[in-house]
């Protein structure tokens, strides 16, 4: 069922000019890019190149709005509506995207955006919508403190790009540095062989498979502004990271290792050599993306020198009364992990792709 969006549903009579609400449309999409390219707060997932994305990996419907005031785009809000037997219907901003929600000129605008989003809930009988929110634009919605992300300026050289570590992690750089037996790369990687050691790490964690269908429609899509770093041990692969370009920041985003490559420490040279990278293409910030408190990701990127910075997921709560709780460290989804886990590699990637397409992920 296709959500409908009326157009000029909400407006400010008190203005001069009034800002209006519409169901966001394809024609457009400059615009909207403009907007977004603009605004000092946006991330990747607010472009219309990650709609693009999520439309070919999972077939979710989006639900775009957008505000104007005259002929000026002076806010966005980026949803889509993700439908299951499993889990019902909720509106996420985004899919797959550690950010996402508003994105505006003020809280007035917020405000107009949230109550159309409210609406479109409404109608379409989703349980909640949730705001993956960097900084909150809005006071006073519902929130989980449960997520942190890791940004750090980059170095201006790679001397400062080591000097940033603390002591014990740099102690460790410059060991793997040492190792001659390591090298690293870039792009020299197939896609299927990454997704592979993705999916080990996520099963190992006992987390759903994604499907490589998503990383196939990244390429395609983010073209020269996604990348994937390797890191070989006597020429053969061993970790690898995909990472997305956006204004000035590098995300590393995915990453895959294979078992034990801990033990030549392979994830600080791979950081590291990545970091440096960054640092030599003039890019200014280093974004960890998003952990929970007390996992192992948690505890590394803050070993490595960064500080956590707690992300505002707020929600809109309409057939629910409570803020939902769909991550891992929900009680109930142990036996789920521990079945993940277990399950050959080849069945969790069927398992988890058929599941995360059904899934507010």
């Amino acid at each position: 069922m296709k959500t409908r969006i009326e157009t000029n549903e909400v407006t400010d009579l008190t203005s001069d000019r009034a800002t209006t609400v519409f169901g966001f449309v394809d024609g457009d999409d400059d615009a909207w890019e403009a907007y977004v390219l603009a605004h000092p707060d946006s991330t990747l997932f607010h472009t219309l190149r990650w709609r693009e994305v999520i439309r070919r990996t999972f077939k979710h419907e989006d639900c775009y709005l957008v505000a104007k005031c005259g002929a000026a785009i002076v806010g966005v809000l980026p949803m889509f509506r993700v439908s299951s037997m499993f889990f019902g219907t909720t509106l996420v901003s985004v899919p797959f995207g550690v950010y996402g929600g508003l994105l505006v000129d003020n809280e007035d605008v917020a405000e107009k955006l949230i109550a159309e989003a409210r609406v479109i809930a409404e109608n379409c009988g989703a349980k909640y919508v949730e705001l993956r929110h960097l900084d909150s634009p809005l006071a006073g919605l519902e929130g989980t403190d449960l997520y942190y992300t890791f940004i750090a300026d980059i170095p201006e050289d790679a001397d400062g790009c080591l000097a940033r570590i603390p002591r014990k992690a740099r102690a460790e750089v410059r060991k793997a540095l040492k190792d001659e037996t390591l090298s690293f790369g870039f792009d020299d990687i197939s896609l299927k062989d990454f997704h592979r050691l993705f999916s080990m790490n996520k099963r190992k964690l006992g987390s759903p498979l994604f499907p490589s269908s998503l990383f196939w429609h990244q390429k395609d899509v983010l073209g020269s502004d996604e990348s994937i770093l390797t890191v070989r041990k006597d020429g053969e692969v061993v970790a690898a990271v995909m990472s997305f370009l956006y204004k000035d920041t590098i995300m590393p985003y995915y990453s895959g290792a294979i078992p034990g490559a801990e033990r030549f420490r392979a994830s600080n040279y791979m950081y590291y050599r990545l970091m440096e990278w960054a640092s030599e293409k003039g890019l200014k910030k280093f974004d960890f993306g998003r952990s929970r408190e007390g996992t192992g990701a948690f505890s590394f990127k803050k070993h490595q020198g960064f500080e956590p910075r707690q992300l505002s997921y707020e929600y809109l709560l309409n057939t629910v009364s409570e803020v939902p709780c769909m991550n891992p460290s929900n009680p109930k989804y142990k036996m789920a992990k521990k079945v993940f886990a277990n399950m050959p590699l080849w069945m969790a990637q069927k398992v988890g792709s058929w599941l995360v397409k059904r899934a507010p992920f």
